[in-house]
């Protein structure tokens, strides 16, 4: 492998190095939250949207719900 090849690939690295410290600098600085917080915060969301859940109320009409057969099994 001659010199130039070598040095390309070794700024190669170094590159990639610069890009994963700096990534790992941004995820450092996003502001954390405890879990505790979190988890009250996702119940009252839960509370204040539960007229809206269709797993909890169901469908209003059957035609609404995407994921129904829209036709039966056929056997030949």
């Amino acid at each position: 492998m001659s010199l130039e090849a070598r040095m390309n690939k070794f700024q190669e690295g170094l590159q990639q190095q610069r890009k994963l410290v700096e990534q790992l600098r941004l995820e450092a600085a996003v502001p954390r939250v405890r879990v505790s917080e979190c988890i009250e915060d996702i119940m009252k969301y839960c509370e204040q949207h539960t007229s809206e859940d269709v797993l909890i109320n169901g469908f209003l009409r059957p035609g609404d719900n995407p994921y129904k057969e829209k036709g039966g099994c056929n056997i030949l």
